[in-house]
C-alpha cells in the first residue's frame, strides 16, 4: 500500500509529463490495434467465405483443390498478419514501458526533465529493454510449456471427465506462480532502463535487488492481475450486441483500460525498485547509477 501511495503521489507531482506519457502510449496501442482489425478483416472475410463454400464442395474435384488451396493462402496471411502485429505490439509495449519507468524514476528524484530529452534518452538506450524482454519471453515460454506437458496433460488423462475443472485449477495455480516469478522478470526491465545492464545481467540484478522484499513485489503483482481481471469482466458483463463499429469501439475501450492499468503497475514498479534500493543498503548518486552505503569500518577504511 505505501508503494501503491508513493506511485500516486508520483504522478499527481508530475501530472503533466505522466499524463503526456500516457497518452502517447494509449495513442500507440490504439493505432496497432486499429491497423491489426483493419488489416486482417480482408483475409479473414476471404477465409470464411472459402471455409463455407468448401464445405458445400465435393472432395476430389478441381473446385474443391482451388478452395483448399486458397483457404490455406487465407490462413497464411492471417497468420503472417496476426506475426507481425504481435511482434509489432510487444516493441511497442517495451518501448512505452522504457518511457514510463525513466518518467517515473525521474519524477521519484525530484529531477525536472522534459519530454523530449526523455524519448532521446530511451532512444539512446532501447536495446537494453529489448534484449531482457527476449529473455523474459524464453522463460515464461519455458514456463507454459512445463505447466502443459508436466501438469496439465496429466491431469486431463487421470481425471478425462474433469477437463474443465482440471484445467482451470491448473490455470488459476499457474498464475499466482506466475505472479511470483514474474517479480525478478518485471523488475528486471526496470533494472534495464535505469542501469546499464541488460539480459541475464540485468535478471541476476534483479534477483539480488528484491531479497527481502520479494512478497511486496507478489502481492503487487497479484493486485493489478486482479484489477486487470476485473476490468475484463466488467466488460464482459456488458454484453453488447450492437453493430460491429460499437463492439469494435467497445474491445478499444477495453484495451486502453488495460494499458492504463499496465501503466501504473509500472510506475509502482519503479516505486518499488527504489524502495529495493534503499533495503539493500545502496543509495543514489548523481546520475541513475547507485553505491553501497558504507556498513562497516573496514569498508569505510577501503573508500
Amino acid at each position: 500500500m505505501a508503494i501503491l501511495r508513493e506511485s500516486l503521489k508520483n504522478f499527481l507531482k508530475r501530472g503533466k509529463l505522466v499524463a503526456s506519457i500516457t497518452l502517447l502510449s494509449l495513442s500507440l496501442h490504439s493505432l496497432l490495434l486499429l491497423a491489426n482489425t483493419f488489416s486482417i478483416k480482408p483475409s479473414l472475410n476471404d477465409l470464411i467465405t472459402n471455409a463455407t463454400f468448401l464445405q458445400f464442395t465435393t472432395p476430389g474435384t478441381s473446385e474443391f483443390a482451388k478452395l483448399v488451396t486458397a483457404v490455406l493462402q487465407n490462413l497464411q496471411a492471417f497468420a503472417v498478419l496476426e506475426w507481425i502485429f504481435i511482434v509489432t505490439t510487444y516493441v511497442t509495449y517495451l518501448f512505452c514501458a522504457a518511457i514510463i519507468i525513466l518518467a517515473s524514476g525521474v519524477t521519484h528524484r525530484g529531477i525536472d526533465i522534459s519530454i523530449k530529452v526523455l524519448l532521446l534518452r530511451v532512444v539512446k538506450s532501447w536495446k537494453r529493454p529489448f534484449i531482457t524482454g527476449f529473455y523474459i519471453i524464453l522463460f515464461e515460454l519455458g514456463y507454459y510449456g512445463f505447466i502443459t506437458w508436466a501438469t496439465l496433460i496429466p491431469l486431463v488423462l487421470i481425471f478425462p471427465g474433469h477437463i474443465t475443472l482440471s484445467a482451470t485449477i491448473i490455470f488459476i495455480l499457474a498464475s499466482v506462480f506466475l505472479s511470483y516469478l514474474a517479480v525478478v522478470w518485471n523488475l528486471a526491465i526496470v533494472v534495464s532502463v535505469l542501469e546499464e545492464r541488460c539480459g541475464i545481467d540485468a535478471l541476476g540484478r534483479a534477483a539480488e535487488l528484491v531479497k527481502g522484499l520479494k512478497l511486496s513485489g507478489f502481492f503487487l503483482n497479484i493486485v493489478f492481475r486482479i484489477l486487470s481481471l476485473a476490468v475484463i469482466l466488467g466488460f464482459r458483463l456488458l454484453n453488447i450486441k450492437q453493430s460491429i463499429t460499437i463492439r469494435q469501439s467497445i474491445v478499444l475501450l477495453l484495451a486502453n483500460f488495460l494499458w492504463l492499468i499496465d501503466t501504473f503497475a509500472l510506475m509502482a514498479l519503479t516505486v518499488f525498485y527504489y524502495e529495493c534500493k534503499k533495503n539493500q543498503g545502496e543509495k543514489e548518486i548523481d546520475s541513475f547509477e547507485y553505491t553501497k552505503i558504507p556498513t562497516a569500518e573496514h569498508d569505510i577504511v577501503q573508500i
